[in-house]
């Protein structure tokens, strides 16, 4: 997308590298070394060298910190080339200075003003050490984590949106937990490794209440689906509350810890492990109604509910909000079409031409999926063409992720399933389409006097009302989950 303007770079990340993972680049590490004299120099101390530059001690927090607070100024600063002078060896392949131009523009428009940098924080793990950078802007929060590897070289990158509520200057915009609504701090951990913070949410005074264990969509997501100052799993889970419905909320593995995408990125250790132990909280847990435990997926997760309902048949229902029946590499070839077509009208003939070039590789991507899944070899990965492996990159993400997903394809699951199923859709959705996914879940569970739809006008991904954005700029403007929605969800799980 060599010299696209930010219209059209607000529109594109769309696709699916930036709705999937936002920007994970999580590759193996490199300890091949590093020509640290290439190491930019920041913005306060533009002559400095690299405190690494001579050194060959092991990579230590204290430089890991400085060095990337000085990376985070280069993208500021628009020098992405001292970003991808760090890149070990699978990064270069995976991401270009181009891409990375553009994923940084399309993540930062939306949020206004940059305001400031708030915290650094390192943490480190078998010979991966990964900062954590938050920054204030003038609509929300903006998290940067960057992973090195024991050579000081950049082996991950991840741009997310971010919870500023605990910080003093926000706390008077924090809303109280509701009355009646009683929360409590548990620890999710699909693996020992990878322990996760989280939140039971109970409604005072119910004794043993139905829960939905809440999963999020794609991207390294807070317990809360953070983006901007918008909270949906908050809002569902406080409403739900209030109607006499616990629920269990918490980060992904991704968000607590980029580094564990170091090795391998696959859906079941970035969503289906720690689902699996949430599912034993909840059925252990003596307060709540093991015989009414439920799940509810967003996005992504609505995605895999159908795979999650005929894995846990045990389950009391399964509720998909803005999910889609279709394989994912679908939707992205959706949303870049849409996308271009929105661009175009603005764009000049060389402009056009330059898109005309992305959509092209992105179309190609999408076709060897497709063929891929039809030869039956995705799955497996067996038997591949010459040209691929398990790393090889489609549309911006590992080939082993795809194979993950199909092995947990919701079009193969659906017809396997017999417990009660909600179908939830907003019509302004401009990513996951309405008009073709909605009807998808109909014809699928058809006849079915135990699946409920519910098609919502004027709301959009997040099931909040639309300001008629087709783009991330849509959720720049603090809303709240529409309370039909969290009535109607209510509703299904206490028939």
């Amino acid at each position: 997308m060599k010299n696209l303007p930010n219209r059209i770079r607000r529109l594109l990340p769309l696709s699916l590298l930036f709705i999937l993972l936002l920007l994970l680049c999580a590759c193996q590490n490199s300890h091949d070394g590093a020509d640290l004299t290439k190491a930019p120099p920041s913005k306060e101390t533009s002559s400095a060298a690299s405190p690494l530059e001579t050194s060959t001690a092991a990579f230590s927090e204290e430089e890991a910190v400085e060095l990337a607070g000085r990376m985070a100024d280069a993208m500021h600063d628009g020098d992405f080339a001292a970003l991808t002078a760090l890149f070990n060896e699978q990064m270069n392949r995976a991401l270009t200075e181009e891409s990375l131009k553009n994923a940084w523009d399309s993540t930062i428009n939306p949020l206004g003003a940059y305001q400031g940098r708030l915290s650094s924080t390192p943490v480190s793990q078998k010979g991966i050490c990964t900062v954590s950078i938050l920054e204030r802007y003038e609509n929300g929060g903006l998290s940067i984590q960057i992973s090195f590897d024991s050579a000081s070289q950049i082996q991950g990158l991840f741009l997310t949106y971010a919870d500023l509520s605990g910080f003093p200057d926000e706390a008077d915009t924090v809303p109280a937990v509701p009355e009646g609504v009683r929360e409590e701090a548990i620890l999710v951990s699909g693996h020992p490794d990878f322990p996760l913070s989280g939140v039971l949410t109970f409604p005072e005074n119910a004794e043993r209440p139905p829960v939905v264990v809440l999963i999020q969509g794609s991207g390294s997501s807070d317990r809360n689906e953070t983006i901007y100052e918008n909270k949906p799993f908050q809002d569902i889970a406080w409403g739900l509350a209030q109607s006499g419905i616990a629920s269990i909320r918490y980060d992904k593995r991704y968000y607590t810890y980029p580094q564990a995408a170091a090795s391998s990125v696959t859906i079941e250790a970035e969503v289906l492990e720690d689902l699996e132990a949430a599912l034993t909280l909840a059925e252990n847990d003596p307060r709540l109604d093991s015989e009414r435990v439920f799940v509810l997926g967003h996005s992504l997760g609505g995605m895999l509910t159908p795979d999650i309902a005929a894995a846990h048949p045990e389950l009391a229902g399964i509720i998909s909000m803005a999910g889609s029946l279709r394989p994912l590499w679908e939707i992205s070839w959706d949303q870049n079409q849409e996308a271009a077509k929105a661009a175009r009208p603005a764009l000049s003939d060389e402009e056009n031409r330059l898109l005309d070039e992305q959509l092209a590789q992105v179309k190609a991507d999408v076709e060897t999926l497709r063929s891929l899944a039809d030869e039956g070899s995705l799955a497996g990965l067996t038997p591949l063409p010459d040209s691929l492996n398990e790393n090889s990159q489609l549309l911006g993400i590992p080939l082993s992720y795809w194979s993950s997903l199909e092995r947990h394809s919701a079009m193969a699951a659906v017809g396997r399933i017999h417990l009660p199923v909600l179908i939830l859709q907003g019509d302004a959705d401009f990513q996951v389409n309405p008009d073709i996914d909605y009807p998808l879940w109909q014809e699928a569970l058809a006849g079915r006097d135990n699946a409920v739809f519910h098609l919502y006008p004027g709301l959009n991904h997040l099931m909040m009302p639309t300001r008629g954005q087709r783009d991330l700029s849509e959720y720049a403007v603090r809303q709240t989950v529409s309370e039909q929605v969290i009535q109607d969800i209510a509703a299904f799980i206490m028939r």
